[in-house]
């Protein structure tokens, strides 16, 4: 017991400053968690050398590690977003499972072996992946969408795999009939679990809530792992099995929420005891003895997959660049790879060595991931650059447009700037990648060309050199950049607009030839901070001047950035100006059938002017009676204005 918290303490003191180090330079956590175990494991330093006792703590890690996992997999959203995840995963599973399998088998192998080594390096890992994206602000990119989709569909596979793998291990000494009876057996097993669950933990969790408090419900939460993996280990099923089927089923119960928030602080130090329990079961020796045979291995595994995923999205359509770059980001072996190989190694499936050959080039591969990911935008536009562009011009206009507007991406901002610009009879030109988005702007009537605005043709076809501006409305940030460079490198007179998610793209954006970047979360800050000063009573000039400043100043006061001296001159003027401000009189205001004399605002504002029926009345006198639809001008600072407009709307005894 002692030495296991001593393990379980190396592994925190180890976590914490991989996880520190790895945020800092941008790289997911798991690369650093899978080097540490190498370094401090029983083949490394030894900080840690029982093995049996890495072996517990591989399969805590695993068990706490597909929990959280199952607490963010929503069965109920996983059913709303079937259809659009079956594509592309279920090529790219299906034709990588079966390529690889068949590979193995040519080699030799038994025909078990070879569809579970078909199916360990079909998956890719959704921990490498997804955060890149996130971090990239990609998620809403067409070959994000394309990754996303695709690792679903693999995760929503995890669980039929996790079945076959014991079933694959006994296939030699069963028959056909055999085999299918028992993987119905599993699945049954399966959804009884499932749905007794379902019937009985909402229950217990909302009794709990009703009389506890929040770590009786923690607890519970325990509970239920516990109780659940037992009863999949009792019917014929993994531990594993059972904590994914616990999370899966608190993730759609009403308490998920309270219970996310308090595992999800040790969500990071369960992968951690995960992924680096994983390194320490690696077997340094050997990969150093054959060290050339597994790099080898490992880039032969990953060419086969990017090819495999490249042809999955050429498939169903989406165009040759973006397959490309889904190819190479889904190209390495994932973490539930390496869940499957100890499952099969527990089940007798692969002998020791098997293993290690697996752990060695599951390893390297996603070592190697984060590189390819980094740079694989840049290197599919780079190889199409060089190439002639694909390009389907799905509708050809009579004349060439001219002195138009180019929209580079017809995604939420595309369609509201090309509804606007429809009625203010500007003429403009679509250019997309998204066959989907293509169609809904032909269905629409505009003029629409499909094609990839990184590419030199493309550019052309979209009459560049004869258009007054290009709006770059796509999340792509990698494309966006190349794009601005081609399109200022073909026509230096254009206004280049984009719209960034990044704020560290800003300068570079203005660098590559932009004319204006408009940060999406600047521009949220702009307007919430308007709402605000308007509630204050600040006069739009004022406002608008302030905006503008900001603007002008390349929102260097949201970047951190101190502001020039004269800036700040600017603001203090703006801010204690003497102003006007205008106030409409309505039939519930306070001032409405009084005279001037009555209303007596006594705040330090002057009313100079009355506009009655769009007449302006100069200088009222104190008779002056005020009716309902009066505009009335004060004059004054900004705390007079407020005091006034009050007083006139509710009354000099309601002013707080």
């Amino acid at each position: 017991m002692v030495s296991l918290i001593e393990d379980l303490a190396i592994l925190l003191l180890v976590s914490l400053p991989i996880n520190l180090l790895f945020h800092k330079i941008k790289l997911p956590s798991v690369m650093g968690y899978l080097i540490a175990g190498v370094l401090i494991g029983p083949y490394g330093l030894q900080l840690i050398g029982d093995v049996g006792s890495v072996k517990h703590l591989a399969e805590i890690g695993v068990i706490l590690l597909l929990f959280v996992i199952g607490l963010e997999f929503s069965l109920t959203r996983l059913l709303k977003d079937l259809v659009s995840i079956l594509g592309v995963g279920g090529l790219q599973l299906g034709l990588t499972a079966g390529v690889v399998g068949w590979i193995f088998h040519l080699y030799g192998f038994p025909q078990n072996q070879s569809i579970a080594f078909g199916l360990v390096v079909a998956l890719s890992s959704t921990a490498i992946v997804l955060k890149m994206i996130t971090d990239f602000a990609e998620i809403d990119t067409l070959h994000g969408k394309l990754c996303i989709g695709t690792l679903l569909f693999q995760d929503i596979c995890v669980v039929p795999i996790m079945l076959l793998m014991p079933l694959l291990a006994q296939a030699g000494a069963t028959s056909p009939l055999d085999f299918a009876l028992a993987m119905f057996e599993s699945l049954a097993a399966v959804v009884a679990i499932f749905f007794m669950s379902k019937l009985i933990v909402p229950r217990m969790l909302a009794w709990i809530a009703h009389i506890g408090n929040k770590e009786h419900l923690t607890l519970s939460v325990i509970f239920i792992i516990l109780i659940t993996g037992w009863v999949s280990h009792k019917m014929g099923l993994t531990l594993a099995m059972g904590a994914l089927i616990a999370g899966m089923i608190i993730s759609d119960s009403e308490y998920n929420h309270q219970i996310i928030l308090d595992i999800l602080p040790l969500r990071d130090y369960f992968s951690s005891i995960f992924f680096i329990s994983v390194g320490m079961l690696l077997q340094v020796q050997i990969f150093f003895s054959e060290i050339m045979f597994f790099v080898g291995l490992a880039v032969a595994a990953v060419l086969v997959k990017m090819f495999l995923a490249f042809l999955s999205c050429v498939f169903v359509g989406s165009p040759l660049r973006i397959s490309l770059t889904v190819g190479i980001r889904l190209a390495q072996i994932g973490e539930f790879s390496l869940i499957l190989a100890a499952i099969g190694l527990e089940k007798g499936l692969f002998d020791s060595e098997q293993y290690q050959y697996l752990l060695i080039v599951s390893i390297l591969s996603m070592l190697i991931a984060p590189i390819l990911i980094q740079f694989s935008s840049k290197f599919s536009i780079w190889i199409f650059s060089r190439m002639k562009a694909e390009e389907i011009e799905v509708k050809e206009e009579g004349e060439p447009l001219s002195e138009h507007v180019i929209i580079a991406g017809y995604g939420l901002g595309g369609r509201t700037l090309a509804k606007v610009l429809q009625e203010a009879q500007i003429p403009f030109m679509i250019l997309e990648l998204s066959g989907e988005k293509v169609k809904r702007a032909l269905t629409e009537g505009l003029t629409t060309h499909y094609g990839d605005c990184t590419q030199e043709e493309t550019l052309l076809r979209a009459g560049v050199k004869h258009a007054r501006m290009i709006v770059y409305a796509i999340s792509d940030q990698v494309s966006t950049e190349r794009a601005v460079r081609l399109t200022r490198k073909l026509s230096p007179k254009i206004k280049i607009m984009v719209r960034t998610r990044l704020t560290s793209q800003v300068e570079e954006l203005k660098a590559a030839g932009a004319d204006e970047v408009i940060p999406e979360e600047f521009e949220t800050s702009i307007e919430i901070f308007c709402r605000v000063l308007r509630d204050y009573r600040i006069p739009n000039n004022v406002i608008e001047q302030q905006v503008e400043l900001i603007r002008l100043e390349g929102y260097s006061m949201f970047r951190g950035l101190s502001l020039n001296t004269e800036s700040l001159k600017k603001f203090s003027t703006y801010l204690t100006a003497t102003l006007t401000e205008s106030y409409h009189i309505l039939g519930d205001s306070w001032a409405c059938d009084k005279t001037l004399g009555e209303i007596n605002i006594n705040t330090g504002a002057i009313i100079i002017a009355v506009v009655r029926n769009n007449e302006p009345n100069p200088n009222p006198g104190p008779e002056f009676s005020i009716l309902s639809g009066d505009i009335l001008i004060l004059f004054g600072s900004h705390m007079q204005l407020d005091k006034a407009i009050h007083n006139l709307k509710e009354g000099p005894k309601n002013l707080h």
